[in-house]
This record gives C-alpha cells, sequence and structure tokens, in this order.
C-alpha cells in the first residue's frame, strides 16, 4: 500500500489549486477573444495537471473513504502518464493550429 506524506498532500492540492487558478486566467482570456486555441490549451493543461497528481490521489483515497482496498500503484501510474500525454498532444495541437475559428 503506498503512504502519502503530509508534505506530498500539501504539494498536491497546492498544484490543483494553482493549476485550477491558470486554466480559469486561460479560460477568461477565452470568453474575451473567442479563440478556439485557447480553450484547447486550458484543456490541455487541465489534463496535464489532473494527470500529475493523479498517483497521489489514488495513494490518499483509501484513507480519506475509510476503506481497506489497495489500488494498485502500476495502475495509478500508466493511467497517469497516460492522461498526461493526451494533455501534451492538445497543448501541441493547440500550439500547431493558433487561429482556429
Amino acid at each position: 500500500m503506498l503512504m502519502v506524506s503530509v508534505v506530498e498532500a500539501i504539494a498536491a492540492f497546492l498544484m490543483y489549486l494553482l493549476g485550477g487558478a491558470l486554466v480559469l486566467f486561460i479560460y477568461e482570456s477565452y470568453s474575451r477573444t473567442k479563440q478556439k486555441n485557447l480553450m484547447y490549451m486550458a484543456l490541455g493543461f487541465f489534463l496535464i495537471i489532473f494527470g500529475s497528481n493523479l498517483n497521489t490521489i489514488c495513494a490518499m483515497l483509501p484513507s480519506m473513504i475509510g476503506g481497506n482496498f489497495v489500488i494498485d500503484g502500476t495502475i495509478s501510474r500508466t493511467v497517469s502518464l497516460l492522461i498526461q500525454l493526451f494533455g501534451i498532444l492538445t497543448l501541441l495541437y493547440s500550439a500547431m493550429n493558433p487561429y482556429a475559428t
């Protein structure tokens, strides 16, 4: 069973908080300019931020809900990497298509 330290839990919380603020700033820019590449960029950053902390959240989940089930670490790491990969591909799409209508 994976254990999560207090520092790791606080860092994950701060990552979600600051990452969410970044995504909201990009969405605010999208709402003013209506450029679709900004929406793809916000989605890409969201996927990268969510995927980067997925392993920590999966490790904390059994203690948060009080259950005794164990989440395999290899599954959460693999899913985390796949989510981050889709986030990077979305960011590349937003950069390669800057004038999407």
